[in-house]
Formats: structure tokens, sequence, C-alpha cells
């Protein structure tokens, strides 16, 4: 089972990536932050993460390449898509291609918390993490 209390996110430094980083600080975990997929990779074969939050484009690939890499693992690790388009075909393109949900940025709070807690749902997160909440 992965270490519940590390968020990866893969997004460029910016208002989109402090809200997020926001909402997994609430809820008592981790997040180690990066801004390309190299990075990504590099991090998700050194750490267990509980969850993956990644941009859709990034400069050197999209979020597809980090569900590969995040498939490889034998543990299911939800990965949640950040992308500024809005629209249904962006969203099934996403679910299709495997990701567990998507968040239109910039990112809505409640949404946020709300498609992470159920994604920690996902991974048989009960509440260890709620405890470190104050």
């Amino acid at each position: 089972m992965p270490k519940i209390d590390l968020a990866l996110v893969v997004c460029n430094p910016g208002e989109d990536r402090e809200k997020v980083v926001a909402v997994i600080l609430k809820y008592g975990m981790g997040p180690i932050c990066c801004s390309s997929l190299e990075d990504a990779r590099t991090l998700l074969r050194q750490e267990a993460f509980g969850v993956v939050l990644c941009r859709d484009n990034l400069s050197d690939g999209d979020f597809r390449e980090a569900l590969r890499e995040v498939t490889r693992s034998t543990v299911h690790v939800p990965v949640i898509v950040l992308s500024h388009d809005a629209d249904w075909d962006t969203y099934l393109k996403a679910l299709g291609a495997g990701a567990f949900d998507v968040i239109v940025c910039p990112p809505d709070v409640v949404e946020t918390k709300r498609i992470l807690l159920s994604a920690l749902a996902a991974t048989g997160w009960t509440e260890e993490i709620a405890h470190s909440v104050a």
C-alpha cells in the first residue's frame, strides 16, 4: 500500500499549484512538487505516493506519460489531472486514459477537496489523515 501521506504534484509553479498544495496540506499530507515529467519519473521511482496530481500538458509531455509511469507500479495510485479545459471531451479523454478524475483550473477549493478525498478513499484511506487536520 502506498504511503498515504505523500502526494506528488506535477505542475508548473503558480496559483494552480499553490491552491492544490494548500488542500493537500490541509489533510496532513506532504506535497512533493515538480514541474516536469522527467522529474516526476524520478520521484515516482524513489517514493511511494498516495495520490498524483498532474497538469494535462507539460513542457516535456502530458498526463498520459505520468499515468504510464504510475501504472508500472504494482500498487494502485490514483492520478488526478489538472486542466484549464473545462469541456466533456477533455474529461472523457482523461478518464479513458485511466485518470481518476479531472480538476478544472483554476482549482476550486471545495471541488479539489472532494476529488482528493474520493481518490484517497479509493486507495483504502480511512480516517488516518483526518486526525491530523486542525
